[in-house]
């Protein structure tokens, strides 16, 4: 400490002599450099005061003396121009002695041109060779003082360095001082600790300083051989507890048994893990003096203190729950006081098992299901009574025999090599058998078999499990059957004719011979329903089924998939000709007559064809296309069969353009109403219209209701569309009665399909109306004899709606349907519309204007009014006209109209009344 505390001061006195030198170096050049400033000053001065003597200029005195200040204070130290200075070193004392000679003669110089006359140019000239002299003596002052500073500073850093070195040395010295008295007995000392901390207690220390340390030394190696005997003590003591400590560990820590230690109070002052699993509580809770008992009853407890016993008893775990247990206790002293120290072990499961097995002899015996034992090669080596019920065979007959004694020959050889080779690899086989009882009857069992092992894998018995299930199976035939075919016809339904297609193609794809699909449907199967009621129907299908069967090979499948649609499935084909030979054969078998309850019924079908792989790889796609296939059949009349062609699925996509088109029309509102003059033929005034329905799609054009109005019944979307043409139509109804003629009326036409649905309510109608403030006569609902053909209690209900509100029905296109004349009765029809098919061709004394005259005549008879559609010429009209028609329609009075137009024709007939009709292109 003393060594670096010297060098420290003497590295601060070092520092404080350079700084001092430094500033002393500093001020000396400060001053050199005033003095040459000082002596450029006093020769200007003296040149103005020669040129401009009248101006105060300071006097030469005082120049004279600042220098002579200054020079002094640079040769002998003080003070000068508030700068303290040094005297000069005696090596720069020659260059400053220099200086002051050059002085003199500059002064002499100075004073010779003050008192020449002025702009005596031989003083000036002497003044400035004097100046000359003395700035270059002030300027070898000044270099000599900036090579004194650089020697100086070269003095000071060598000074530094020897200084830095003198550190270096000493700290040295000090170093290896302290290594040698200090590091080395602590290393010493040290390395014994760490011998003595890793259980080395027989190092010792070689250390014969007689300072602290040493004596630590001596203290450190008599402890160690003093904990060396204590630990060889200890080890031997612990040697025999570590024996003893095994022992228990290793009976304490067992998966098995619980052990426990209670004291004098009964209570627990050790337990095991396994103790604590058994009794669902933590080991440390048990362990400190728990209760004993809330775990188990008095009985329990004081059998638990005896000297040596065994017993069971019931246990409460943690969560409440029983568990049995069987406890061996054992009386002890424990750190002089008495203890007893026990095994627990959970008898649960056992206990458990022996309830099993009792109640398992119970089920054995009195299981309905028959049980059989036996060895590994099948001989029988116990029954249950089940067995005896059920096969009738009682022990003394089947112990000892193999059970094929219960064979009925049913199964073949290659069954049991089936079974048997089940057994061998997985140990069991489950399945039906039938098999004969001791009475020669036959009954179906359902059998399961399972194989019991010896420790070593070997087969020691297999236990047989089986049921009479004769009854059941005969059951689920009959649920298959009816889930498969088809009640009526007896004929495979739907479901049975998929799984029968599939199998189909797979065998056509197999064999690579072609299949055909033949999607059949009857014509006019409903009207002979509707006819003759659903009893006469069904007999209809049945007698169908029967020739459908007999014009195909038993090989082929006719299914009925519902309705009157069936399907024939036509396998191996050797050609694809062979399918349409097939289907006329069908079609002239079908449309033979049929009696039904003493009536003759024609019907026909309607057949579409399509071929595996040809026309579809999967079912769905071909039945798919052959329906297709049927509806081009019947739009080309009927009574035969199409072949599918690629174009007809052309057509269906555009029908699903169509009906996509048609919703968003009905969505954007494309759609509008035209009015058709109908003409009052007595007077020729226009007194009705008929609202039609017009379609203005922005890419197809017009489009024609013969277009989209089928389409849009299949769809139903003919309810929301027919909802706005009756909205639509009266309102404007509403406008044309309140303008111009309040007894006008209007006819809409109402589709079955609207009358039919069950989300459609004419109530909202009629509440339309009465909105309007319009009465129900000014409207006329125009049905089809479809709707009368087709109507139920619903459609009934609903007709008699609009009737109530006074709302006219009218029966469109009469005559070209298949209604009777009761129907006319039935639903009170206000006005009949002949067909324009029968006035298209009328002439006068044809058999058209004689079946119009009798039309006219039943309907007047019945107080039913008339409309004659499709008059196109004056005599048709007149014809009409003279046969009583009450009403005509048809372009010879006008073609339909956008309303506005109609508005002006019926504003001209209100201001001018026609007597007669006038002809209209």
């Amino acid at each position: 400490m003393l060594l670096v505390s010297l060098l420290a001061l003497g590295n601060v006195l070092t520092m404080q002599l350079l700084l001092r030198q430094s500033d002393n170096l500093a001020a000396t050049m400060n001053l050199a450099g005033k003095m040459r400033m000082l002596g450029q000053r006093i020769a200007l001065e003296a040149l103005a005061e020669q040129r401009h003597p009248d101006d105060s200029w300071p006097t030469p005195r005082e120049r004279y003396a600042t220098f002579e200040s200054t020079y002094a204070a640079l040769r002998d130290g003080g003070s000068a121009y508030g700068l303290e200075v040094q005297p000069l070193d005696a090596r720069l004392q020659p260059a400053l002695q220099a200086l002051h000679e050059g002085w003199l003669r500059y002064r002499l110089a100075i004073d010779a041109l003050l008192l020449a006359p002025p702009m005596a140019s031989a003083q000036v000239m002497s003044v400035m060779a004097a100046s000359e002299h003395l700035l270059a003596r002030t300027e070898a002052l000044m270099d000599r003082l900036v090579q004194f500073a650089d020697d100086a500073h070269q003095r000071a850093l060598m000074s530094s360095l020897a200084l830095f070195a003198l550190d270096v040395l000493l700290l040295l010295l000090g170093y290896a001082l302290l290594s040698r008295r200090v590091l080395r007995p602590i290393h010493v000392l040290t390395r014994q600790c760490r011998e003595m901390a890793l259980g080395r207690y027989g190092t010792r220390t070689r250390l014969s300083t007689s300072d602290e340390l040493g004596e630590l030394a001596r203290v450190l190696d008599h402890s160690a051989a003093h904990i060396a005997q204590l630990l060889q003590d200890v080890a031997q003591e612990r040697s025999a507890l570590a024996q003893m400590q095994a022992m228990f560990n290793g009976l304490a820590e067992n998966t098995v048994a619980g052990i426990y230690m209670l004291d004098e109070s009964g209570r627990i002052i050790y337990a095991n893990e396994q103790l604590a699993q058994i009794l669902g509580y933590g080991r440390a809770q048990l362990s400190d003096r728990f209760p004993m008992e809330r775990l188990f009853p008095p009985p329990a407890r004081a059998a638990a203190h005896q000297h040596s016993a065994r017993h069971e008893r019931s246990a409460l775990r943690a969560d409440g729950s029983k568990i049995e247990i069987e406890i061996f206790g054992s009386a002890m002293t424990f750190q002089g006081r008495p203890a007893v120290i026990g095994l627990v072990m959970d008898i649960t499961e056992r206990k458990r098992a022996e309830m099993s097995a009792r109640r398992a002899a119970l089920v054995y015996q009195h299981t309905s299901e028959a049980m059989v034992v036996t060895d590994a090669q099948g001989v029988v080596q116990d029954i249950n009574p089940a067995f005896t019920a059920i096969t009738g065979y009682e022990a003394a007959d089947i112990l000892g025999r193999r059970m094929n004694v219960l064979s009925s020959g049913r199964q073949d050889r290659a069954f049991y090599e089936a079974l048997w080779t089940s057994l061998r690899e997985t140990g069991s086989w489950s399945g039906d058998m039938r098999n004969r009882r001791k009475n020669g009857e036959e009954f179906v069992e359902r059998l399961t078999i399972s194989t019991s092992y010896n420790e070593d894998g070997s087969v020691h018995s297999h236990i047989g499990l089986f049921a009479d299930v004769t009854e059941a199976r005969r059951r689920e035939a009959s649920i298959w059957r009816q889930a498969h075919y088809d009640h009526l016809t007896q004929l495979p339904n739907r479901q049975m004719f998929q799984q029968d297609l599939q199998r189909s193609m797979d065998s056509a794809r197999a064999s690579d011979l072609p299949l055909a699909l033949v999607f059949l449907d009857l014509d006019y199967f409903k009207e002979v329903n509707d006819t003759f009621g659903h009893d006469m129907g069904d007999e209809l299908l049945r007698q169908v089924a029967r020739r459908l069967q007999s014009c195909v090979r038993s090989s082929d499948q006719v299914a009925r998939l519902g309705g009157d649609e069936f399907t024939l499935i036509l396998r191996d084909l050797k050609r694809l000709e062979d399918a349409p030979a097939i289907c006329r054969k069908v079609l002239h078998a079908v449309a033979q007559p049929y009696e039904l309850s003493g009536s003759t019924v024609h019907v026909s079908v309607s057949a579409g064809v399509t071929f595996y792989p040809r026309d579809g790889d999967d079912g769905v796609t071909l039945l798919k296309h052959a329906d297709l296939a049927m509806y081009a059949a019947k739009e080309q009349g009927r009574n035969q069969f199409c072949e599918f062609a690629p174009t007809m699925e052309q057509e269906a996509q555009n029908r699903r353009l169509l009906l996509r088109d048609l919703q968003q029309g009905l969505d954007e509102g494309e759609f509008a109403l035209h009015y058709q003059p109908i003409v009052e033929m007595r007077s020729g005034r226009t007194v009705k219209a008929e609202a039609l329905l017009r379609w203005n799609q922005p890419v197809r054009g017009m489009v024609s209701p013969a277009d989209f109005i089928a389409l849009a019944e299949e769809s139903g979307l003919i309810v929301p569309l027919g909802d706005w043409v009756m909205r639509e139509a009266a309102c404007q109804l509403a406008q044309w009665r309140e303008e111009i003629a309040p007894a006008f009326r209007l006819s809409v036409n109402v589709s079955p399909v609207q009358l039919n649905s069950s989300g459609h309510c004419v109530q909202a109608w009629v509440a339309h109306l009465q909105d309007l403030s319009l009465p129900g006569s000014a409207l006329v609902a125009e049905i089809t004899e479809r709707v009368l053909l087709e109507a139920d209690k619903d459609t009934d209900a609903r007709l008699q709606t609009l009737q109530g509100a006074g709302i006219q029905l009218a029966l469109d296109d009469f005559g070209t349907g298949y209604s009777s004349l009761s129907y006319l009765k039935r639903f009170d029809i206000d006005y009949i519309k002949i067909d324009r098919s029968f006035v298209s061709l009328l002439s006068q004394g044809n058999e058209d204007a004689t079946l119009c005259q009798a039309i006219i005549a039943m309907a007047h008879q019945l107080g039913i009014c008339v409309v004659a559609e499709g008059v196109e010429t004056r005599e048709q009209h007149d014809i009409l006209q003279r046969a009583g028609c009450d009403y005509g329609q048809g372009y010879w009075y006008g073609r339909p109209m956008p309303a506005q137009e109609l508005t002006e024709r019926l504003r001209a007939q209100h201001r001018a009344p026609q007597p007669a009709p006038a002809e209209h292109g």
